[in-house]
């Protein structure tokens, strides 16, 4: 058991009474914890030992002598054996000195037994504290909660036993991404990106030399970031032995959560990983994980709605982003200096830091918003055409690495947009597309790219983020009616502010050990050093993400190889106890698609409240019995329509089928294509069911039908209907058709209509 894998740190240190040079003056907090812990030992014996208190430990040969020694006293006694850097290394021990015993001994079947007497060591070196604890009793935190009556906790007070926070400010990385042009080897090669949020001078990247994931690797270190005017690119640089090509990877991705544990179990057990036993006997809303609850009160506590959650998730956007003045700007440090920060606790170094003074902005003319029928599927059906034109998202294997998301945000002839507006920001500026919440926020857009075109319009190319940085011609908007289509078009007004990546927090991020500067490290861009540069007085904030890939509470991925022989489900739902309103509750927004409007959005809550995206032998089996309907449609609202969607052929446009039941008479109604291959009354399938207004030459005495598609053979039932008087006789039948004579020529214009049935 690491010691840091729990989250204790050696800079939490209190006085130890003693001076045990192998102990260091002052010990971390944790080892007077599990001091505390260890079972008394004999008089002969200190609960916490050094181990030279157990022999000579000069030579390595002691040192593993005197170790033997120390377990075996241990072993009887219990206690702690502290193990100092040079201890440690040449040892490496493993705590396995913990039996169990039996009475009587074996192999006499056993009448008691129990758990042998053991001890813990503690390992202290240069980098880490270990904890080897007893194999069998390990480790235990007792905490008892029992004030006296005249006593209370205070007001809503969170109070657990053990509590560990974990703190990432600065060092650790999360990038990966690919690069634009190719890189030759050599000192300060500069790496040309797809993005650079996340990049940060002494950063630690790896970088392949091949496409993708090809090639050899190399562990770079980088030295500085900065802009290329010329390409209008910004990159990092480093020293590489290699040559890079484009689109190979860059990345580095470090884990520094909060707690690690691990199981290896080599031997049959049955097992919980993790236990929380929890006996509710009081009243009190609760969240457990794994979870056994046992209850006996009502449980929901007065006006709480938590009741008691096993596995409760919840997920929210945070608004409350960095705001401050600017104080001054050092290109030569790469430094930006705040003033009247606010919500510095929130700072990052992978989002971009905008100007807010308006005289940077460009807002002149409007812009159009034309949206893809989906950002991150090839869908294109022709649902929103601008000037008789789609702009879907498409594959784009070798630039985009599979993604080229879709939309066009086009600019009206004011808008004064050259190329200095790639590098900057873009936001739809219109109240209903502002961030709820906080102040506010727009959601600002890195532009990439510029085209212009031949009637003076001028269209935007816009970064967002698929599984790396994309190029994308618009951005999703909350409402769907702010978007532009033919017949639909909607002016938005739009802001370009100038921005730059924060790559650097270390020193602005507030803990309660850390007296904190007001100094951000930033990328160089494209306005740095002129105009429209940060100046001393302009209002900045740090831009919320615009578009992420919102948080899955519960995710569920199975790579199983070998078939099983019990078919369990993946989510598995019994009740085996007295009746449960809903097995599966779906909730959100609100029910009545005629208040959509009055929401953020204008959108129900879900746009598929369940999808299923695989092959499955059967897409939803019902094999009980329903006792009021297998399928209930309540209508409380309004019609609930069940529809097929179908297409002729792979490029028809797509169609749809529609099945509704009338609120007010039950009436079923059906719209769409009907047509049914036939009717059949025995067990062969009719292929044919009817013809129309089939025309008969004129003085023909008979004519002869032929089925579009061949029958069976000729046992069917046909109707036949003429235009004009005449007594009729079908006097063949034959899988391909039949024939039907008449005892009066056709006239001019004569035709019939027939059915079959078989």
């Amino acid at each position: 058991m690491l010691l840091s894998s729990l989250g204790f740190s050696q800079s939490a240190r209190v006085p130890v009474q003693d001076s045990s040079p192998n102990l260091m003056k002052f010990a971390p907090l944790s080892l007077l914890l599990f001091t505390s812990l260890a079972p008394l030992s004999s008089a002969q014996q200190p609960a916490l030992a050094r181990l030279i208190d157990f022999g000579p430990v000069g030579t390595e040969a002691e040192i593993r002598q005197t170790f033997t020694k120390a377990t075996e006293v241990l072993s009887k006694s219990g206690g702690v054996l502290s193990l100092d850097p040079r201890e440690s290394k040449i040892l490496k021990p493993t705590n396995t000195y913990q039996g169990s015993w039996r009475t009587p001994p074996a192999p006499a079947p056993a009448k008691q037994w129990g758990k042998g007497t053991g001890f813990t060591i503690v390992e202290v070196d240069e980098k880490q504290t270990t904890i080897e604890v007893p194999p069998l009793t390990g480790l235990q935190i007792n905490r008892t909660l029992r004030m006296p009556p005249e006593d209370s906790l205070p007001h809503w007070t969170t109070d657990f036993p053990v509590s560990i926070q974990n703190r990432v400010i600065a060092g650790s990385n999360s990038y990966l991404d690919f690069l634009e042009v190719p890189t030759k080897a050599g000192k300060d090669a500069k790496f040309y990106l797809k993005s650079v949020r996340g990049i940060r001078p002494g950063q630690f990247l790896n970088a392949h030399t091949g496409e993708w994931y090809g090639g050899n690797v190399e562990r770079l270190y980088v030295k500085a970031v900065g802009y290329d005017a010329d390409k209008k690119m910004q990159f990092f640089v480093a020293d590489a032995d290699l040559d890079h090509a484009k689109n190979a990877t860059i990345h580095n991705k470090n884990n520094v959560g909060l707690v690690y544990m691990e199981q290896n179990c080599n031997s049959d057990e049955q097992t919980y990983d993790v236990m929380l036993k929890r006996r509710q006997y009081a009243g009190g809303d609760t969240y457990m994980f794994f979870a056994w609850y046992e209850y006996m009160s009502d449980i929901h506590s007065a006006a709480g709605d938590e009741n008691g959650t096993l596995f409760g998730g919840y997920v929210k956007s945070l608004v409350n982003n960095f705001r401050a003045k600017a104080d001054a700007i050092d290109w030569t440090k790469n430094e930006f200096t705040f003033t009247a920060g606010r919500n510095p606790e929130t700072l990052s170094n992978s989002r971009p830091l905008i100007n807010l003074n308006p005289k940077k902005w460009i807002t002149a003319g409007k812009t159009f918003i034309v949206p893809a029928e989906s950002y991150w599927e090839t869908t294109d059906t022709g649902k929103y055409p601008f000037q008789g034109k789609t702009y879907p998202t498409v594959l784009d294997q070798k630039n985009e690495h599979g993604l080229r998301m879709g939309g066009l945000i086009r600019g009206d002839k004011d808008c004064p947009w050259d190329d200095s507006v790639i590098g900057r920001f873009f936001a739809i500026t219109e109240e209903s597309e502002r961030v709820s919440g906080g102040e506010k926020p727009y959601r600002w857009y890195e532009i990439i790219g510029l085209n212009k075109n031949a009637d003076g319009t001028k269209d935007l190319i816009i970064r967002r983020f698929w599984w790396g940085a994309k190029s994308a011609g618009s951005p999703s908007l909350y409402r769907l009616d702010n978007n532009t289509w033919d017949g639909h078009e909607r002016p938005l007004n739009y802001a370009i502010a100038p921005g730059t990546y924060v790559n650097n927090v270390a020193q602005a991020v507030p803990t309660p050990d850390f007296k904190t500067t007001p100094v951000l490290g930033v990328i160089p861009y494209s306005d740095a050093g002129k105009a429209f540069d940060f100046e001393k007085g302009d209002a900045v904030e740090q831009a919320i993400g615009p578009d992420p890939f919102k948080p899955i509470p519960f995710r569920m991925w199975m790579w199983d190889a070998v078939p099983g022989a019990f078919p369990a489900p993946v989510l598995d739902i019994a009740n085996h106890g007295i009746q449960r309103e809903i097995a599966l509750q779906i909730r959100g927004g609100p029910a009545d698609a005629d208040k959509l409007p009055a929401t953020k959005e204008g959108k129900p809550s879900w746009r598929h409240a369940i999808s299923i995206e695989s092959a499955a032998e059967v897409g939803l089996r019902l094999s009980a019995d329903a006792t009021n309907a297998a399928i209930l449609f309540e209508q409380n609202y309004h019609e609930q329509p069940i529809k097929w969607h179908y297409r002729p052929e792979a490029a028809a446009p797509l169609k749809q089928a529609v099945l509704t039941v009338s609120k007010e008479t039950g009436q079923l109604n059906f719209t769409g294509s009907a047509r049914f291959a036939g009717l059949s009354g025995d067990a062969t399938p009719a292929k044919n069911l009817r013809g129309k207004n089939v025309a008969v030459k004129a003085g023909e005495t008979s004519t002869t039908i032929a089925f579009p598609s061949a029958e069976a053979d000729g046992e069917y039932a046909v109707f036949v209907e003429q235009s004009w008087v005449s007594n009729r006789a079908v006097v063949k039948k034959e899988a391909g058709g039949f024939t039907v004579q008449f005892d009066k020529a056709a006239p001019a214009g004569a035709r019939i209509d027939w059915m079959i049935v078989r």
